[in-house]
C-alpha cells in the first residue's frame, strides 16, 4: 500500500536474511551466508538488475564487503511490492546476515551492520535525479 501512496521512482530495500552457518539450516539449500562477511545483495525475478548492479558495483568501488544471495518466484520482502506495484518500480534487495532469526537470541555482526550502513550511503548518492534504469 505504501508503495502507491509515495510513488517511488527507486526502491532499496533492506531487510534481514538467515546466516545459513546457523545449526539447522542447510546450506545446499539455501547458499552459503556468513555473519561478519558483509551483507547480502540477492539475485531474483523482483529485483531491478541495473538497480543491483548499481549497488554492487558501488560495493566493489568503496571497498565494501558483499555477499551475492539468490532467490526464486519471491524474495518474501517488501522486494516484491515494490517491484510489481505502480506499473513497475526498479527495486533491490540489500540484506543483513542474522543468526537465529525468529528466535530471543537473534545476533547480527556490527561490521556487517556497518557496512550495510556504508552500502546505502554510498548507493544512494550514485542515483540521480531521473536517473535512468532502463535495460536497453
Amino acid at each position: 500500500m505504501v508503495a502507491r501512496t509515495i510513488d517511488p521512482h527507486v526502491a532499496i530495500i533492506t531487510d534481514v536474511t538467515h546466516d545459513t552457518y546457523t545449526p539447522l539450516i542447510n546450506k545446499s539449500i539455501n547458499g552459503e551466508i556468513k555473519c561478519g562477511e558483509g551483507p547480502t545483495v540477492t539475485y531474483a525475478p523482483a529485483v531491478h538488475n541495473t538497480l543491483r548492479d548499481l549497488v554492487i558495483e558501488t560495493a566493489e568501488a568503496n571497498k565494501i564487503p558483499f555477499q551475492r544471495e539468490a532467490s526464486s518466484r519471491s524474495t518474501g520482502t517488501d522486494t516484491d511490492a515494490f517491484a510489481y506495484s505502480n506499473g513497475g518500480v526498479p527495486a533491490c534487495l540489500v540484506s543483513l546476515p542474522l543468526r537465529y532469526m525468529h528466535t530471543t537470541v537473534e545476533m547480527a555482526h556490527r561490521d556487517d551492520v556497518t557496512n550495510l550502513v556504508q552500502l546505502l550511503y554510498h548507493s544512494v548518492q550514485k542515483i540521480s535525479y531521473q536517473h535512468n534504469f532502463k535495460y536497453f
